[in-house]
């Protein structure tokens, strides 16, 4: 009987031990993937922020996506040593203490100027995609090092949610300054082609995911797309950053359950 409790005690252990090995990695994959939108993101405000004439609401926004990428990277600098990530995990954080500098000097310049400096605006903006580069590449790494992927309907989810970032931070860069030219200088492609990428993808995903359970949400998904779509196909007609950053909130939100139903 005391045999039979320690094997079973035992193998309680195993299975804790196995299951903390497997999340270990996951975590620092969710990590990673966090820090890659809130840096996308906190951009993206910044330059909402500055167009609209220092708007209370989009300060709040930075401040949020700012402290949505600490509590991401302080996960992960405590996870990235047992996953052999310490180094990588360390340039992004040397990088993000310099965008957070960076961020402070352009909000700064636009309370008490009422303009930023654009060379350290387009500085800016190009130290948020090194980050997201460095952060997509330990992602690979960590997912080759650790064997473990997240399913092909969560990986869709999360480059559909990193895309989405990035098209509404071109749209956002472009529609509320005349200097949207310099700050656009970060992307290697067109709003166009990034949108014809977005819709092909979003397919696919819809394809993977077709049941009932994720009718109403990929149908979210879909209708708020198609807003934006148009919107920026037609971006020099009628620009209407602040509703394209609202409907990317809702398309992330959305993605993200999306992502939590098939972890």
């Amino acid at each position: 009987m005391m045999r039979l409790a320690f094997n079973t005690a035992r193998l309680v252990v195993l299975l804790l031990l196995s299951q903390a090995a497997l999340a270990t990695p996951q975590q620092l994959l969710t990590d990673l993937q966090h820090m890659r939108l809130a840096a996308t993101n906190a951009v993206t405000n910044f330059y909402m922020f500055s167009g609209l004439d220092a708007d209370s609401k989009y300060e709040r926004r930075i401040d949020q996506s700012m402290k949505r990428f600490e509590e991401s990277l302080t996960s992960a600098l405590q996870l990235a040593s047992i996953n052999g990530m310490g180094d990588s995990i360390a340039s992004i954080n040397v990088d993000w203490k310099k965008l957070s500098e960076l961020m402070t000097i352009n909000r700064n310049d636009m309370l008490k100027q009422g303009y930023p400096n654009v060379r350290l605006v387009d500085e800016m903006g190009r130290k948020s995609m090194e980050i997201v580069n460095k952060a997509s590449a330990a992602y690979s790494t960590l997912e080759q090092s650790s064997g473990i992927k997240p399913s092909p309907i969560v990986q869709k989810a999360r480059d559909l949610a990193l895309l989405m970032e990035e098209i509404t931070s071109q749209y956002a860069a472009r529609g509320t300054t005349n200097l949207g030219q310099v700050f656009m200088g970060n992307y290697s492609r067109t709003l166009t082609e990034m949108a014809e990428d977005f819709q092909q993808q979003l397919t696919e995903l819809e394809g993977m995911v077709k049941s009932q359970k994720t009718e109403v949400l990929m149908g979210s998904v879909k209708s708020k797309w198609r807003f934006m779509e148009e919107r920026i196909k037609n971006y020099n007609e009628n620009t209407v950053p602040f509703l394209v950053v609202s409907y990317n909130d809702r398309i992330i939100e959305h993605l993200e359950e999306l992502e939590s139903m098939f972890q």
